[in-house]
Parts: structure tokens; C-alpha cells; sequence
């Protein structure tokens, strides 16, 4: 039995995407914490920012992140501040494999422009202001993510040699 792979990176990195091919190619079971807090709530992400704060959703994704460290072959797709609040980037480097999906800033423009997902962070930003603010708050974040066991491209992803990665990594 292997410890979970938490897949960390900005939104828009391909996580989940990236995540649920990971997992059928390690015969691995798949989470995504921002599903099983939607499930967990009955309510969407969307809903929890706007009705009741980022700071609630940041308390239930803590709570589900350290739900999820005591599984075993599972990949699970993590929120893209998960790692930069409370203790859950340790929690993650101390139960699991962190992989940090790397992406440039102009990459992840470009996906979140093409995203049907709703993204609150970016609700309010112009379309002419995305790329700087996911630039600074991309540097902000990477503070974080650079802290993963594994990073991995995100622009033109090999799963297979992810999954080998993974396989042969040795903490």
C-alpha cells in the first residue's frame, strides 16, 4: 500500500483533470477536496465564498485535507490556496507525495479564460487585469507549492512519466 499523492498547484493547473488519469493509471482511488466539500456542504465553492466567506471554506478544506492524510493509493486534487493556509501543506508532505502541478502565468490565463469552472478568486477581475493578478498571486503561492516533493511541467503533462515519478519516489 502506498501514502496518498496530494496534487497541489494554481487553479487552473489541471489538478482534478490530471488527477482522475493519474489515478486509473496507479489503480489508485480519486478525490477532489473541492467536490467533497460541495458534498459535504450541499452547496457549491461558489456559494460558500460568497454567502459565508473564504475564511469558512478554508476551515472545511483544512478539516477534509486532514480527513483524507490517513488514506492509502489514493490521488487526491487539492484547492489551489489548500497549501498556503493552517498546517496543510505539512500535513500533506508528512502523510503523502506532494506533486506541484507547475504552470506559467500566461498558461494559466489562458486555461481559466477557457474554464467553464467558476472561479471566486477571479469573479471581479477583468479580463485585461487576469494576467497580472494571477502573476503576483502566483509568486505569492509558489512560496508553497515549490515545497512539493515532485514538481511536474503542466503545460504539455506525461502522465506515465508522472506515474513513474511517483512510483520510484523515495522520501
Amino acid at each position: 500500500m502506498s501514502k496518498p499523492v496530494f496534487l497541489i498547484g494554481y487553479m487552473g493547473s489541471g489538478k482534478s483533470t490530471a488527477g482522475r488519469k493519474l489515478a486509473r493509471m496507479l489503480g489508485y482511488a480519486f478525490e477532489d477536496t473541492d467536490e467533497l466539500i460541495a458534498a459535504m456542504t450541499g452547496k457549491t465553492i461558489e456559494e460558500i465564498f460568497d454567502n459565508e466567506g473564504e475564511d469558512a471554506f478554508r476551515t472545511l478544506e483544512h478539516s477534509v485535507i486532514r480527513s483524507l492524510t490517513g488514506r492509502v493509493n489514493t490521488v487526491i486534487a487539492t484547492g489551489g490556496g489548500a497549501p498556503c493556509y493552517f498546517n496543510n501543506l505539512s500535513l500533506m508532505l508528512r502523510s503523502g507525495i506532494t506533486v506541484y502541478i507547475k504552470l506559467n502565468p500566461v498558461s494559466i490565463v489562458k486555461r481559466l479564460s477557457q474554464s467553464k469552472t467558476n472561479r471566486p478568486l477571479i469573479k471581479k477581475t477583468g479580463q485585461d487585469q487576469l494576467l497580472p493578478w494571477v502573476t503576483q498571486h502566483l509568486e505569492q503561492r509558489a512560496l508553497f507549492y515549490e515545497k512539493a516533493h515532485i514538481i511536474f511541467k503542466g503545460e504539455s503533462p506525461d502522465l506515465n512519466e508522472l506515474a513513474g515519478m511517483i512510483k520510484s519516489y523515495r522520501p
